[in-house]
């Protein structure tokens, strides 16, 4: 059982509330989010392991990643069928390792209309126009879909009940219907998608229709016992889309109708690059972005709950949006990936102890959105394998433990080893801890990179951890008694090999680091070349610094886009910022050579890339090098039998890679 509340700094986001005729024990929603942790379109056990780990920590309620409701809307092989009777079971699983731990499961209800693949159904694509997807899209389809028949829309009506009812069957507490995110219902309700002539387009309330109807049908259907809510996207976020004054109104009218216990009110397309990179926002956007959408909803309506969504991640800022009356529930769904015992540790008292989501979206977005890949964390390496990992296991005999390297690797070996029972000393060579994190926070809309660093530092002093900063450890000062070395020493630039780089004439040249670290500095005015090597946030966000700075800056990449190593949703808003402020892309160029204050560049393909006058410095972001030397030093001498490298120094990656290995290799002790 989750602890008493009443002293608790949190008395709105602790306290229960009801959803119908269903009682939840907190204000906190973990909302639909694709896993990718699914196999054959149905739970299994390591989806029901990876929620029941958030239920045991204590979030009030869970809503299920979507599931289809209908063949026409079929995804990946991860992704869920609603309508097989065959799948009950599975669903009562996952519903009961939820429970166990007293928090509520609903399941969302979806089919994604247009946004659908023919690769995936084998069949054509239902819509309510013939309006293919703009070749943007970043779905990867572009069909175009059959525009749906009302004989069609009453085949779907049924499937939608049919796969409700199997959500009752299988022990679900309710079911979310998503009609948001330019999915199917979402497309009949915009003006932008519905160019129908029947009862079912036109004015908005022939385009409420299909919905209104779904949520009669499923109300009909299950009862009043059974919650039943509607996902709403309040701005498509897309020129002519759906507006807060239309959806204000949808709202209304499902409240009016007494089908409806709750609205979830989120925004967005995902079919648009730049209105997907918004709901599921990164770190360039302010926490909590949208929840004046919910707080315009919660006024147009009477009394229904309303959910806020995206980027409320603060338990500090959760508790302000109730206290204030902007909404009923807040989802904290990523906060729950980067710590799945949220709820726990502020019943406890120990807000402070809370992991933070950065809003970085690499392991999130970056590989179950975009790539399909299971989802993980960056700062939590258990996420998304919490079946896989079980409990951290104690120390069967604690060991006198040496990490060497204070960047994230390190400190998450340092943080986990003393965790398990191990005596820990760490050496760092800088007079601050966070490695790489210190010089990234210095780039425009990096700064909650910070909050991981200061987070982990924080848990290893807390646990004891010895810390000696400034200090450069050497095989001949190992401390007597050191039983086990985790070698986190990271990874360096390599130097770029130009023709004419550094000649007498040529441009001064500075790396990346040299700019953000303030070791060279630049002039409003000064035409500066940064030449790309490695397509990742350390290139682009340097570019958008020199902008800042007041510099005419010229990005010069061999890939056909800048940022080609990030994935869309933290890409997107980046290529729009870096676009307005005038930063020059020299796309799938590579330098021939420097010649005086001159860059001559040629296509990758063959052929002259143009010329880049009047340079005035040259800044280079260079693919980095394990810094790898002390590691193999120790393991020549063999001076400890356990001796593991982790991060960087094992291959240059991100920090999600970072963590996980120093989480692992702290495992392996």
């Amino acid at each position: 059982m989750l602890a008493a509340v009443s002293a608790s700094r949190f008395p709105h986001l602790l306290s229960p509330v009801r959803i119908g005729a269903v009682e939840v024990r907190n204000r906190i929603v973990a909302s639909a989010h694709g896993t990718a942790l699914p196999t054959e379109r149905r739970p299994n056990r390591r989806l029901a392991v990876y929620h029941a780990a958030r239920a045991k920590g204590g979030v009030g309620l869970i809503i299920l990643e979507n599931s289809r409701v209908h063949p026409t809307g079929r995804g990946a092989s991860f992704a869920l069928d609603g309508w097989p009777e065959e799948n009950i079971p599975h669903y009562r699983m996952l519903a009961d390792a939820v429970h166990e731990h007293g928090a509520r499961i609903f399941a969302q209800l979806h089919h994604p209309g247009r946004n659908a693949n023919s690769l995936d159904t084998l069949l054509p694509v239902w819509a309510p126009s013939g309006i293919p997807i703009p070749w943007a899209n970043p779905s990867g389809s572009n069909e175009l879909p059959h525009e749906m028949t009302r004989e069609e829309i009453a085949e779907l009506l049924g499937w939608w009940v049919r796969c409700a009812l199997n959500m009752k069957r299988a022990g679900m507490d309710g079911v979310e219907i998503h009609a948001a995110h330019g999915f199917l219902l979402c497309q009949f309700l915009s003006p932008v998608t519905n160019r129908r002539n029947d009862e079912y387009g036109g004015s908005l309330e022939n385009r409420a229709r299909f919905t209104l109807e779904v949520a009669r049908a499923v109300r009909e259907a299950v009862g009043r016992e059974f919650a039943v809510g509607v996902r709403l996207s309040a701005d498509e976020l897309i020129p002519g889309g759906l507006g807060l004054g239309e959806v204000s109104r949808v709202a209304q009218w499902l409240e009016a109708s007494g089908d409806v216990d709750f609205v979830n009110i989120s925004h967005s397309v995902e079919y648009a690059a730049h209105s997907l990179s918004q709901q599921v926002a990164d770190m360039s956007w302010p926490q909590g972005a949208y929840v004046h959408l919910a707080e315009a909803i919660k006024k147009a309506t009477r009394g229904i709950p309303v959910f806020a969504v995206c980027r409320i991640v603060d338990p500090a800022m959760a508790e302000r949006i109730l206290a204030d009356g902007k909404a009923d529930m807040v989802c904290m769904t990523r906060a729950h990936l980067a710590d799945p015992e949220i709820g726990r540790k502020l019943a406890e008292g120990r807000a402070a102890d809370v992991r933070p989501c950065i809003g970085c979206n690499q392991g999130c977005c970056g590989r179950a959105l975009i790539v399909g890949k299971p989802i993980g964390c960056a700062l939590n390496a258990e996420a998304g394998r919490e079946e896989e990992l079980g409990e951290l296991p104690p120390a069967v005999a604690p060991k006198k433990v040496l990490v060497v390297g204070g960047g994230p690797a390190g400190l998450e070996a340092a943080r986990v080893a003393a965790l398990r029972g191990h005596r820990v000393t760490l050496f760092e060579r800088g007079a601050r801890l966070g490695g790489q994190i210190n010089t990234l926070v210095r780039a425009p809309h990096r700064q909650e990179f910070g909050n991981a660093t200061r987070w982990l530092e924080r848990q290893v002093r807390q646990l004891g951890v010895e810390v000696r900063l400034g200090t450069e450890f050497t095989a001949q000062a190992l401390p007597r008694g050191t039983q086990a070395i985790i070698v986190a020493t990271g990874s360096a630039p390599q130097a770029e090999d130009v023709p004419g780089i550094g000649d007498a004439g040529a441009p001064p040249t500075a790396t990346v680091y040299d700019m953000l670290e303030g070791r060279t500095h630049v002039a409003p005015g000064q035409r500066v070349v940064l030449l790309d090597s490695e397509g990742n946030y350390r290139a682009a966000g340097t570019s958008e610094f020199l902008a800042d700075c007041g510099a005419q800056v010229h990005h010069v990449t061999g890939a056909a886009t800048v940022g080609k190593a990030l994935h869309l949703v933290i890409q997107t808003p980046l290529l729009f910022r870096l676009r307005e402020k005038a930063v020059h892309f020299w796309l799938e160029r590579e330098v021939e050579r420097i010649r005086g204050t001159s860059v001559l560049l040629r296509q990758v393909h063959g052929g002259e890339g143009g010329v880049i006058e009047n340079v005035d410095l040259i800044v280079t972001a260079s693919p980095h090098r394990p810094v790898d030397g002390l590691f193999h030093s120790l393991k020549r001498a063999g001076v400890v039998k356990e001796l593991f490298a982790a991060g960087d120094c094992v291959a240059p990656r991100s920090c999600l890679e970072a963590i996980r290995e120093g989480y692992s290799v702290a495992r392996a002790l």
